[in-house]
């Protein structure tokens, strides 16, 4: 089966079936793994709309609103996965990049990325965590 049959049987799905999570988000992974932020943005909503509780599609849903230049709602999508699974080191990451790379705020960066330490020392993404804490030392304010 080719893409094209794949993307209209998965739609296909969702119109008999709007609550089709499993199709919706495939979709969106599908179109996240293309590079289409647009089309896989549409179908994490949905996703969303259907279990707000899912950690992992909302810090996918952020990276792909980061990559479309919707920086503030990333945010607001990696916080909110924070939020949903506390322990969902991979939003931590994600968080202190785009507040770093994407804001220019290194020392809130910084802070999230000590949080996922804080919270999880032996998460498999702390040695990441520790990684951006020693490549991005503290910004200090002359005197």
């Amino acid at each position: 089966m080719d893409f094209n049959d794949t993307i209209a049987q998965l739609k296909g799905r969702l119109d008999r079936d709007s609550n089709d999570i499993e199709a919706a988000l495939t979709l969106g992974n599908i179109f996240y793994d293309n590079g289409d932020p647009g089309q896989s943005i549409q179908y994490y909503r949905r996703v969303l709309e259907i279990n707000p509780n899912m950690p992992g599609v909302q810090t996918d849903m952020g990276t792909m609103l980061w990559r479309n230049n919707d920086v503030n709602l990333a945010e607001k999508a990696f916080r909110d996965a924070i939020a949903c699974d506390p322990s969902f080191g991979h939003a931590y990451i994600n968080l202190g990049l785009l507040l770093h790379r994407g804001k220019g705020e290194l020392n809130e960066a910084r802070i999230v990325w000590q949080q996922l330490l804080d919270v999880n020392p032996n998460h498999e993404l702390a040695a990441k965590a520790r990684q951006q804490l020693q490549e991005n030392p503290a910004l200090t304010i002359p005197l």
